[in-house]
């Protein structure tokens, strides 16, 4: 399996690797891809965030469908808005794009079927199911060794614990793992930690419309 950006690592993870059946709710999982896909710029240095706000950028168009994306909005929109509102604007239509971006790498496989009612099923099984574990693996070791963090591991492991993706270290106990993903956000830099409350106020406004 290619390295891949972060909103593809999150997709993965929020599949089965073997029959490619979503983990997540759609609309819970979209939020975590929309703040993945922000936070790939945020990792390039591409885009900047202050006070809750995005307030610039210098990333250009380079035929990758979710950066292309995004670029298009900043142009359009400008700068100014909140990231919580570019998280809820981005996940109407993110979680096609990263996997139009991981079908394209060979990273998983587009299956469709027709479920008993008529309804079109899509899944997403990976190409290689154990390289489709390395994810999760890496963060497992990562939780045990916190100061061993990269940007995009520690992004990736807030994200996903954001929108209750499970990770396990198999070394440390539950109760020790929920710990130190509680305390990881601190470690971050402030526009990354304005990431994280984008998706947090996010998931809480999916739920009340699930229970609206």
């Amino acid at each position: 399996m290619p390295e891949l950006a972060l909103a593809d690592e999150l997709f993965v993870m929020g599949h089965d690797e073997y029959n490619g059946k979503p983990k997540l709710n759609h609309d819970v999982l979209s939020v975590g891809l929309a703040a993945a896909a922000l936070g790939e710029l945020l990792i390039a240095e591409t885009l900047t965030v202050d006070g809750g706000r995005v307030t610039g950028w210098t990333a250009k168009q380079n035929g990758d469908p979710v950066v292309d994306q995004i670029v298009a909005l900043l142009q359009r929109v400008g700068p100014g808005h909140r990231v919580h509102q570019w998280v809820e604007h981005l996940r109407a239509d993110i979680k096609e794009l990263v996997a139009y971006r991981l079908v394209g790498r060979g990273v998983v496989k587009r299956e469709t079927s027709r479920g008993f009612t008529g309804r079109v099923q899509v899944r997403f099984p990976a190409t290689d199911a154990n390289e489709a574990t390395r994810s999760v693996v890496r963060l497992g070791f990562l939780i045990g060794r916190p100061a061993d963090f990269d940007p995009q591991s520690a992004l990736l492991a807030c994200i996903a614990n954001a929108v209750d993706l499970n990770i396990v270290a198999p070394t440390l106990s539950p109760s020790t793992v929920r710990q130190r993903l509680a305390e990881l956000p601190a470690r971050l830099a402030p526009a990354y930690r304005d990431l994280l409350t984008a998706v947090d106020s996010a998931v809480a406004a999916v739920a009340l419309q699930a229970h609206g």
